[in-house]
């Protein structure tokens, strides 16, 4: 049994929605992060990412920085994780990019935000996306995701 969920006026269930089921400006549920030393600490070992700016304070610090920041990429890697978790098992991700916003910081709250920019053939649906902070900056100001969803056959 599929478990639902109610999305803007969509119905998403685990395996996504339906390329006929979106409308262009319907808004992408937000996922929100909480970010933490150790989830920096854990991005770097898992993309071996070392850099001390992402993890040390002292040296951060001695850059000239008030503490570590996040590895940008990381938010690439939230903002797949948004698109796809929306676009559910049945779509496939095939394009993404973004642009810098401002740092992030260990006990940032960070909030992914997008809507759907366009419908085009064969299921492909483009979105604009960004993420805010806890005080509404935009720490990624623009991003671009290019998602297939499944269509319905007659």
């Amino acid at each position: 049994m599929a478990m639902c969920k109610e999305s803007g006026g969509v119905v998403v269930n685990e395996l996504g929605v339906n390329f006929e089921d979106v409308e262009v400006g319907e808004e992408i549920p937000a996922l929100v992060k909480e970010i933490t030393t150790v989830s920096m600490v854990m991005y770097a070992a898992a993309t071996w990412d070392f850099h001390r700016y992402h993890h040390d304070m002292e040296y951060a610090n001695g850059k000239g920085m008030r503490t570590q920041f996040l590895d940008g990429q990381q938010l690439g890697g939230y903002l797949a994780q948004h698109v796809t978790d929306w676009a559910g098992i049945g779509g496939t991700l095939k394009r993404l990019s973004f642009r810098y916003g401002d740092f992030v910081f260990p006990g940032d709250t960070l909030t992914c935000k997008g809507k759907v920019s366009g419908k085009g053939e064969g299921g492909v649906v483009e979105c604009e996306l960004w993420i805010e902070n806890q005080h509404g900056t935009r720490v990624l100001k623009s991003g671009k995701a290019v998602v297939e969803l499944p269509v319905r056959t007659s």
